[in-house]
């Protein structure tokens, strides 16, 4: 009896015992899935932030492109304009040109004949 009674309480701690691990396991189990629950929702935040991110950045980069090509159309009608642009050789040269032909020294036909027609009459005079 007394052998009964010590594998009866022996039983009885194995039960106790398994009891007891048995539920460890289930909250270990009941913590891991909530922690998987936590890191999907933590992952799906994530995602979203990072598509908006996204959606952002392509946006300012379209933005950067157009901007660009403004940049290279305005620089390609500078290039043209300034090409029609005298040149500063050009310039010296149509200077040097002017300073040779000194067109404000000419004079009209009818104002050499007024001069010529004083210099008679002033000669007359004399």
């Amino acid at each position: 009896m007394a052998e009964q009674k010590t594998q009866g309480d022996n039983l009885q701690f194995l039960m106790s015992d398994f009891n007891t691990r048995l539920r460890d396991l289930d909250e270990r189990n009941r913590l891991i899935r909530e922690r998987v629950l936590l890191l999907g929702k933590n992952i799906i935040s994530s995602r979203q932030e990072l598509d908006e991110s996204m959606g952002e950045i392509k946006k300012e980069n379209q933005e950067i492109k157009r901007t660009l090509e403004k940049l290279q159309h305005t620089s390609k009608l500078l290039i043209t304009e300034i090409n029609k642009f005298v040149k500063r050789e050009e310039m010296g040269l149509v200077e040097r040109m002017l300073k040779d032909f000194q067109p404000l020294e000419f004079m009209r036909k009818k104002d050499i004949e007024k001069m010529i027609e004083e210099k008679m009459a002033s000669s007359k005079k004399d």
